[in-house]
């Protein structure tokens, strides 16, 4: 009587461990591609999660590169790439 207790109680913690890594896997979202900026399109962000730039925009006078990582509405995670300008010498 103990053993299939013990046996069923065994596959019950197996199943519960197989559904949580289910879980954690289908929840977990792949990086996209990444994306040029266009103006004439409109994204959909609903939280920005990180955004890097190659250079520090208050060193640099010109473009500055940079990337946006974010997720939409739909729980889809992108990146974007796109330029600023950088303001290193608006004083002098």
């Amino acid at each position: 009587m103990k053993t299939l207790a013990f046996a069923a109680l065994s596959v019950l913690t197996v199943m519960a461990s197989a559904n949580v890594l289910a879980d954690e896997q289908s929840s977990a979202q792949p990086l996209t591609q990444v994306e040029q900026y266009n103006r004439h399109k409109g994204i959909d962000v609903a939280r920005v999660t990180s955004v890097k730039t190659a250079q520090d925009p208050e060193k640099v006078d010109g473009l500055v590169k940079s990337t946006m990582t974010y997720v939409d509405g739909s729980g889809v995670t992108h990146s974007l790439e796109y330029t600023t300008m950088g303001y290193g010498r608006q004083n002098g």
